[in-house]
């Protein structure tokens, strides 16, 4: 008899263990880690600052793309934009933390990879009257957004390896879309299926049966002594008496 409750103890106990031990690992591969944070812009007029200060605004970021975080400086985050679109794309600055959204996912498409036409003139080095005194250069710049000061409206822009403002009237004017990745990816979480709920139920009093089952063992091993029997019991000398 103590051979079979030994057994059965050691049985409850290592299904027991195993029971404890899957779920941990199944709530371990359900989740991923990421490193990488993105904010959305929300809003119009949200600057990308050179430093956390509000007097260094560099351009308004455009509208529905978004910025990744990499720090945080008191009221701002420290934030990077165009990163990985080609060499001096980049740039690392600051946003106002209450001016952009943080998002849970890796956006496709996290910045506006755009480029605008800008014309400049020149002094003509022709020595004859039918060259013109001015002539007009028209190159492709990549544009980061615009820039505000007073009534004047300027794009920052980089063109070549230089980077900065250009007067409005010189450029072609922005026209890009909108990203609408937000949209398609915001989409409510599903409530956990009935299925994982009658499992986790399952598990519960898959625990607790071989609780008592091992309580019960421990019982039979270490119970106390049989107690005398009275002469005129009416069971059996070989039964046991529990």
């Amino acid at each position: 008899m103590k051979k079979i409750c030994t057994f059965l103890l050691f049985a409850a106990v290592i299904a027991a263990a195993s029971a404890f031990a899957a779920a941990p690992a199944l709530s371990a591969s359900a989740e991923t880690e990421n490193d990488e944070k993105y904010a959305r812009i929300v809003a119009d007029g949200v600057y990308f600052y050179s430093s956390a200060d509000e007097t260094a605004g560099l351009f308004i970021l455009p509208r529905t793309y978004f910025v990744k975080i990499v720090g945080e400086a008191g009221d701002y985050y420290r934030v990077r934009y165009l990163e990985g679109y080609g060499q001096g794309a980049a740039l690392e600055g600051y946003c106002r933390a209450d001016e952009i959204e943080p998002v849970d996912y890796i956006p496709s498409v996290p910045y506006l990879d755009y480029s605008i036409t800008v014309t400049y003139r020149t002094e003509g080095g022709g020595i004859s009257p039918s060259d013109s005194f001015l002539t007009e250069y028209t190159v492709a710049a990549r544009y980061y957004g615009e820039f505000v000061y007073g009534s004047a409206t300027c794009y920052y822009v980089r063109i070549g390896d230089e980077a900065g403002y250009v007067p409005a009237a010189a450029c072609s004017v922005p026209d890009y879309p909108e990203n609408t990745e937000h949209t398609q990816t915001e989409t409510p979480t599903p409530a956990p299926s009935e299925e994982g709920k009658s499992f986790g139920t399952l598990n519960i009093v898959l625990i607790c049966v071989l609780a008592v089952v091992a309580l019960g063992a421990v019982y039979f091993l270490f119970r106390p002594a049989k107690l005398a029997k009275n002469a005129s019991s009416p069971y059996d000398e070989t039964e046991d008496v529990f």
